[in-house]
């Protein structure tokens, strides 16, 4: 008897494992659709498409991905002052690294500058702390004016 025809099978496999429907197919060496089609018949609910998030998703890499901007943003488990939104559970890595080495939580003013400009570069010595937007910007208009002093160590070590 194949595996995926008995319902408490199919059922446990989907439902209580979570296994997705294609990990299912790829088990029974059916297709997809055929695993789809014994879940329609049996009456088992089938979960949304999209719904699954974080380790359970299979788009899964880790919870550590690169932004758009070249910023590394790291999943966390618990909400985080630093979060973009509820639902969001990434905070930018180089705050996580700084937070962990000063053993406290970031206020929310305070701003992460990357000594050597390379984004994802979050080790703590290229790292510099300002305590406001204001002092960043500053100090960025101040090098294009050309009178400003070019920061080469971390504040935070």
């Amino acid at each position: 008897m194949k595996k995926y025809t008995d319902s408490n099978w199919l059922k446990n496999a989907y439902l209580d494992k979570e296994l997705s429907i294609n990990d299912i197919a790829s088990m029974c060496g059916v297709t997809i659709s055929l695993i789809h089609r014994y879940l329609k018949r049996f009456n088992i609910p089938r979960r949304p498409a999209h719904g699954l998030k974080g380790i359970k998703c299979g788009k899964w890499k880790g919870g550590r991905t690169k932004a758009s901007t070249g910023y590394i943003w790291i999943h966390i488990s618990e909400p985080h002052l630093r979060q973009i939104s509820k639902n969001h559970l990434y905070v930018p890595e180089q705050i996580l690294v700084v937070e962990k080495y000063l053993n406290r939580l970031l206020n929310k003013d305070e701003l992460i500058h990357h000594i050597n400009g390379i984004r994802d570069d979050n080790r703590i010595e290229n790292l510099y702390l300002f305590p406001n937007e204001s002092s960043h910007q500053q100090y960025h208009q101040k090098l294009r004016k050309g009178y400003g002093q070019l920061i080469t160590a971390s504040n935070i070590l």
